[in-house]
């Protein structure tokens, strides 16, 4: 499970649903929830967790309609015998993602690269009152 700290920077609400919108490392992030989650304060600390496979990437240059796009480098690849593991620095933080060898070998994945990652707004779980 990845992990991201951040803080609440905006809440914005409709009927059952709201987007909350979350400044980590100075990119905004936004998590579109079902229900309004009762405990968000605005400038509130907060993680985002979400799946290695929610995490994608892609060349720097793409254009994405993914709304949390950021740029990250690969610090560790663990080459496996169908699924390469992937991780990634975002600025002091860690996160990883999980993807096929075929795709891995057919990207040509090297330490340092940095690639444009993204994570759909509704794959994110927030957490707080966390240590």
């Amino acid at each position: 499970m990845n992990t991201l700290k951040g803080k609440v920077c905006d809440l914005i609400y409709q009927d059952d649903l709201i987007l909350v919108k979350i400044n980590c490392e100075d990119e905004i992030f936004q998590v579109l929830m079902l229900s309004p989650f009762k405990e968000l304060k605005l400038d509130q600390e907060i993680q985002m967790l979400f799946k290695e496979h929610e995490l994608c990437f892609a060349t720097l240059n793409s254009s994405l309609s993914v709304e949390n796009s950021f740029k990250a480098k690969i610090s560790k690849i663990k080459e496996g015998k169908l699924l390469y593991h992937v991780f990634f620095k975002f600025h002091d933080q860690k996160i990883s993602s999980l993807i096929t060898k075929e795709k891995a070998l057919e990207l040509k994945l090297s330490l340092e690269q940095e690639w444009l990652c993204f994570i759909k707004s509704n794959d994110i779980i927030l957490r707080t009152n966390y240590a």
